[in-house]
């Protein structure tokens, strides 16, 4: 099984045919086949795309991959999360519906349970209710809390496996958490994105998680022309036993994309042909 490299990206209303309006078309002209070649140069063992709004890039993804096990959520959401993975490896998928919070329109998280002898790897990709007013803070607080649960259950079904009292699971959680902070009322009452990622760190260090060093501070970037800040909403987390592989500063999830480019033209041209969101890339050398 090991070493399993894990790739997770959102990319902007993926439909795979470009966009609403004529000038987006173009700009995104052949998008998916980018996206193909991307993934195909990468070759993650796995990978996830977020935010897939047509069974067009479904049915291509199968294409481009023949050999690969595909596996989408659904429902009433429009975004779907997409996820691939390679031959050799046993993949189990449990679509969790306990993230949509009881609103039909919310998106699911997607288990993805990889086995090999008596060794399980539980990978849940999320994609969490987005904006920094109260609602979708709240929203995304209480998804969050699903994330805890799942943990507290996977490590009490690993200790039943092990026989032993204190084992704890082979979790990792990955994907786009959308920690935008809260604008509640004026300045001092507002809780800002790096607040919130940092008691969200914090949680989920209780709870036996940890944030791997990532090799660019930011996974967001509208471009030059947003009046939007980089910022950091992906995120992956793995329980403090696994071992990922490091690079030579100590990095364990690469983050690629337009954050590999110094030159604002370069970044923009990078995202307009791909996503506004980077790619974050990483593999597991130990359990």
């Amino acid at each position: 099984m090991l070493p399993l490299k894990i790739l997770t990206w959102n990319i902007e209303h993926f439909n795979g045919t470009g966009g609403k309006d004529e000038r987006t078309r173009q700009k995104r002209l052949n998008r998916l086949d980018r996206v193909i070649q991307f993934l195909k140069d990468e070759a993650p063992d796995i990978f996830s795309i977020s935010e897939v709004s047509s069974g067009f890039v479904y049915e291509k993804m199968v294409q481009a991959f023949p050999e690969h096990s595909f596996n989408i959520t659904t429902g009433r959401q429009s975004q779907e999360i997409l996820i691939g993975v390679r031959p050799g490896l046993s993949p189990f998928f449990t679509q969790k519906d306990e993230f949509k919070q009881n609103n039909a329109f919310l998106r699911p998280g997607a288990l993805l349970t990889i086995r090999k002898d008596e060794v399980y790897i539980p990978i849940l990709f999320v994609h969490l209710k987005s904006l920094p007013d109260p609602e979708g803070f709240g929203l995304r607080d209480a998804m969050i809390e699903n994330i805890y649960a799942l943990k507290k259950a996977l490590d009490k079904a690993a200790a039943n496996l092990a026989g032993v009292d204190e084992k704890k699971a082979n979790f990792i959680v990955l994907g786009d958490y959308n920690t935008m902070g809260l604008d509640y009322y004026r300045s001092e009452n507002d809780i800002p994105k790096e607040r919130e990622i940092a008691v969200l760190t914090s949680r989920m260090r209780r709870r036996d998680m940890r944030k791997p060093p990532t090799s660019f501070p930011y996974t967001f970037y509208n471009g030059s022309g947003s009046s939007l800040p980089m910022s950091e909403l992906d995120h992956v987390f793995v329980a403090e036993h696994m071992v990922l592989e490091q690079d030579g500063e100590g990095h364990e999830v690469q983050i690629g994309g337009w954050a590999l480019e110094h030159i604002d033209s370069k970044r923009d041209e990078w995202i307009e042909k791909y996503s506004d969101h980077a790619p974050l890339i990483f593999t597991v050398i130990g359990v």
